[in-house]
């Protein structure tokens, strides 16, 4: 697998045949037997890597499945680290090109890591992930590119996609609750629910959150806002209002660049904590995945 093709333009089947590389030769149980031999430095390095806290002028490409690329254009700390994780069977890499597998963030990875504790205010969301999609414009509206490109090359951050619905109109038994409609829907092999809102910013003064907000009191696992390319300074403030409203916080923000085809990660998703925390939104949730699985 050449994971150069974040320079040059990941077509669906590269980011398939990326899920099936990392998956085979960086898998579970090689990732686990390796981890002993982690530096508290390359544990702190990856927490950065979830949390978009990354601080560096190398740039950084992301895989739908959710490995990373970084390219080491620049000497920095954080390329010194790699380049040791290379060397415990972490890592892998093309020249100054450095290729981090999804399996490094899997929740049973990272569950068994010393990360440190770090709270929203510690930090800011300086940078974000360049996600190539060549191919993903058409003739079609931003929503049914986007589901298009995911049908050829089901899978998104760690999860491998099994079920795709677009525009979803109504959920009878949520009558009165379903209030925003769910973009995208994605369910994944382990059965959890990612789903997706578009807010054209462009046309209109609404940014979303409140549709993102019904997304996590929907019940589902994670929730991502998509918004269209406006420039950096703007995303930035938008993922670091998100990362810093305790209601939202856990919701994830991507940008979509259709000129360009690629997609910006400004803000990774993380679980819902209202699953956790409300009845309704369990209850919520199992409406909506009795609804899924009854299409």
């Amino acid at each position: 697998m050449v994971f150069t093709c974040v320079r040059r333009g990941c077509t669906a089947e590269d980011h398939l045949e990326e899920y099936r590389h990392s998956t085979t030769y960086f898998s579970l149980d090689r990732i686990k037997s390796r981890l002993v031999d982690m530096s508290y430095e390359q544990i702190s390095l990856l927490q950065k890597f979830r949390l978009n806290w990354l601080s560096t002028k190398n740039p950084v490409y992301m895989f739908l499945s959710g490995s990373f690329v970084v390219e080491c254009l620049w000497e920095e700390a954080m390329c010194k680290q790699l380049d040791s994780m290379k060397s415990i069977g972490l890592v892998d890499n093309v020249g100054v090109m450095y290729y981090i597998p999804n399996t490094l963030f899997l929740d049973e990875v990272v569950e068994n890591l010393p990360t440190p504790e770090v709270s929203e205010e510690e930090y800011e969301i300086k940078k974000f992930y360049i996600v190539s999609l060549k191919g993903v414009a058409g003739d079609l509206d931003v929503v049914d590119n986007f589901v298009k490109f995911f049908e050829k090359s089901p899978v998104f951050i760690t999860k491998k996609i099994i079920k795709i619905i677009k525009k979803v109109p109504y959920i009878p038994q949520l009558t009165n609750k379903y209030t925003d409609r769910i973009d995208i829907l994605l369910k994944s092999s382990d059965g959890s629910l990612i789903g997706m809102g578009y807010v054209d910013i462009t046309k209109t003064y609404h940014m979303g959150f409140s549709i993102v907000k019904n997304y996590l009191m929907y019940g589902l696992d994670k929730a991502i806002l998509l918004h269209p390319y406006i420039d950096q300074s703007f995303h930035k403030e938008v993922a670091n209002r998100i990362k810093n409203r305790w209601d939202i916080s856990e919701v994830g923000y991507a940008v979509v660049n259709l000129m360009e085809e690629e997609m910006y990660i400004y803000k990774l998703p993380r679980p819902n904590r209202y699953l956790r925390m409300s009845l309704t939104t369990q209850k919520n949730s199992s409406i909506i995945r009795n609804y899924i699985e009854s299409l």
